[in-house]
């Protein structure tokens, strides 16, 4: 599993970059993980969700930017994000979506519960569940997402992009509601325990180097009007 360096970028850029990682990396059969913190206050939402509800309700003077994976509102002012890529060939494709989406999040939960924090995962519903809109997913818990043991307030969550190419998963942690959490230790922890879940060595390597026109297109597709705005857009 290549490891890249943990970056501080634009709501713009983190975006671009985490779709890079699964359309044009470099070494397309690695598995990859990407920490990435904001040099800005951000939103992101949802590929498929409003942009002018969401512009109604997010301060004017913050990014609001549409992501390439699913989900609704996520406010990025206090959180611990990452990207994953798993290739084709790996058996968490063919799997699908909830078998990946558990794979990680079992091994978030093995790193916060070895610092004794008190979370869970939600398990899968044993009946037909309720269905809740993802306007602000980041406080509506879905099954295989890490909420608090005392009240099952959300703590972690994460959406999927899946294209022929692998899947992207972006996910969040709330440095918030997890007041107790050394995160230089995590930061060390969650590779580790990652790669051991995905069985794949993690290795640390400098970030990739993408086509010029790749990286460009990325950004400006991010940076655009018509891809945030609009909901009906091509994938």
């Amino acid at each position: 599993m290549d490891v890249l360096p943990r970056e501080w970028c634009t709501a713009v850029t983190n975006m671009s970059v985490n779709l890079l990682l699964l359309d044009h990396y470099p070494h397309p059969k690695n598995i990859r993980f990407r920490p990435f913190a904001w040099s800005e206050p951000a939103y992101t939402f949802g590929v498929s969700q409003d942009w002018k509800k969401y512009r109604a309700v997010v301060p004017p003077q913050m990014a609001l930017i549409r992501r390439s994976t699913g989900g609704g509102l996520v406010s990025h002012m206090e959180d611990w994000t990452f990207a994953i890529v798993i290739p084709t060939e790996h058996p968490l494709y063919k799997s699908g979506t909830q078998e990946a989406y558990e794979t990680v999040h079992q091994a978030l939960l093995e790193c916060l519960l070895a610092q004794n924090l008190k979370v869970k995962l939600v398990p899968l519903p044993t009946s037909e569940r309720e269905f809740k809109a993802p306007d602000q997913c980041e406080h509506h818990a879905e099954p295989h997402d890490l909420v608090l043991v005392e009240d099952n307030r959300k703590v972690a969550g994460a959406a999927q992009k899946r294209n022929r190419n692998g899947i992207l998963i972006e996910g969040y942690i709330s440095r918030t509601l997890l007041a107790g959490c050394d995160w230089e230790r995590f930061a060390e922890d969650f590779p580790k325990v990652l790669g051991k879940a995905l069985k794949s060595e993690p290795v640390n390597i400098h970030s990739p180097v993408y086509d010029q026109s790749h990286y460009e297109g990325c950004w400006a597709k991010f940076n655009s009007c018509s891809w945030n705005e609009h909901r009906d857009l091509p994938e």
